[in-house]
């Protein structure tokens, strides 16, 4: 499989800061009456697991040696199994594109601490002998979306 573009999962040191910030910030608030033991950061599946766990564990590694945290990396064979443990709440923190981001912060409040400093960016997709040249020329037309989570 071919990845249109990839995502450096190497965060800047001030992103790294803001993340460890909010960490130890928020590392108070267990469950009362449970220690936590370690906290788990769910990574959307964009690759084979194992390369996601290749990739994302020299981020976790240093991430406990700045905050002194015990933290697990979570990841997923699929997008389904991804999205059902967020929307219960399984991993403390998450790793996922802007719409599952809303979803998350819906479902479970999930709060977002980091974000790219570039702007999202969309594709549309028409037949090459289509009429439709510009976003206008959709207009009170209909368009077929992969899936609602695609929108």
């Amino acid at each position: 499989m071919e990845y249109i573009s990839k995502i450096s999962i190497y965060p800047s040191w001030s992103k790294l800061l803001v993340f460890a910030a909010a960490l130890l910030a928020f590392g108070g608030q267990a469950v009362p009456g449970s220690a936590k033991e370690a906290y788990v950061i769910g990574v959307v599946p964009q690759q084979p697991p194992v390369t996601m766990y290749t990739n994302w564990m020299p981020f976790i590694e240093r991430l406990m040696k700045e905050t002194g945290e015990d933290i697990k990396l979570k990841v997923y064979e699929t997008m389904s199994d991804f999205e059902s443990d967020y929307n219960r709440g399984v991993p403390d923190l998450i790793f996922a594109n802007p719409t599952q981001t809303v979803i998350a912060h819906r479902s479970q409040g999930y709060v977002p601490l980091v974000r790219s400093s570039k702007r999202i960016a969309g594709i549309v997709f028409v037949r090459n002998d289509s009429n439709i040249k510009s976003l206008t020329d959709l207009e009170n037309k209909d368009v077929a979306f992969v899936g609602s989570r695609n929108v």
